[in-house]
């Protein structure tokens, strides 16, 4: 079971113990839904939704309290990656129920659909109830350059280390140049996280990475080395090596022994690499 899903469950589980002590509901349409939530916790979302269904049918949803089953199948759909009638259901649920928790199921939701707009609509007023809360800020950053919108996620990034340095959000920072197609920039910023936390991989693959879809494959290798010295086995980084070997003239042995072990390892992306520049080596 996913982090995500772990989480949201215990979301649905916290609200079903409040709605259910709700008054004036028909003992059948109590067991139904018990048994839904039950069917929910176990990810059995299909045959959940089939209850759901029968207690909505039922209800006509007529109050507020008839609307909670809305929510819970608009996670249930969730669940089965029906991100539509997930978004559908929550919707609605939210213009009768102004509710956090569904609107952080309809965050997660418009993720799923890549529908960035809607994501930041919600995230900002989560940031204006909760100003300078690190995490909302740093999930606000990712959409931001998921949405391609560097300069804003800078703003939040910036904002972060203020807060507090952190190698891995400098990093982001980091990305963000090199998206903008500013790769020396980037380059600045990950020397600087490497020259602070030598130990911390995730700049070196960055820099590698850029230096490799840039040609320089001499100091491409500089920064994979070092990454390697920390972390010897990590499968993207053999991958990177051997991208770059390949390239250079007398390298291809060596270059394709590391693409093999990063295809061992479980980097799938290698085989086109052996395929083109490994066929029958060895």
């Amino acid at each position: 079971m996913s982090n995500k899903i772990s989480r949201l469950i215990t979301i649905l589980l916290v609200m079903s113990s409040f709605f259910v002590a709700g008054q004036g509901k028909a003992n059948e349409a109590v067991a139904w839904e018990t048994y839904a939530d039950t069917l929910v916790s176990q990810e059995k979302f299909a045959d959940a939704i089939k209850l759901y269904d029968k207690i909505i049918d039922k209800s006509k949803l007529k109050t507020d309290e008839d609307y909670r089953v809305l929510y819970k199948r608009a996670y249930a759909y969730y669940g089965m990656q029906d991100f539509e009638k997930s978004l559908r259901d929550v919707n609605q649920y939210l213009e009768r129920v102004p509710d956090q928790q569904a609107k952080l199921l309809r965050i997660y939701i418009n993720q799923e659909l890549g529908d960035h707009t809607a994501q930041l609509a919600d995230l900002n007023e989560f940031i204006e109830q909760s100003p300078g809360n690190p995490e909302l800020i740093r999930w606000r950053a990712s959409v931001l350059m998921d949405a391609g919108e560097y300069k804003k996620a800078q703003s939040d990034l910036r904002a972060l280390l203020q807060q507090q340095p952190n190698p891995e959000i400098e990093s982001f920072l980091g990305l963000t140049y090199y998206y903008q197609n500013n790769p020396d920039s980037a380059l600045i910023v990950f020397d600087r996280v490497i020259a602070q936390q030598p130990s911390f991989v995730q700049p070196y693959l960055y820099a590698g990475s850029l230096c490799l879809e840039q040609g320089a494959y001499a100091l491409s290798l500089q920064y994979i080395n070092k990454g390697l010295k920390y972390e010897p086995a990590n499968a993207t980084l053999l991958f990177y090596k051997g991208a770059a070997l390949v390239e250079i003239e007398g390298q291809q042995d060596e270059g394709c022994s590391c693409l093999r072990k990063a295809f061992n390892a479980g980097f799938d992306d290698a085989a086109d690499y052996l395929k083109e520049y490994c066929y029958g080596a060895e």
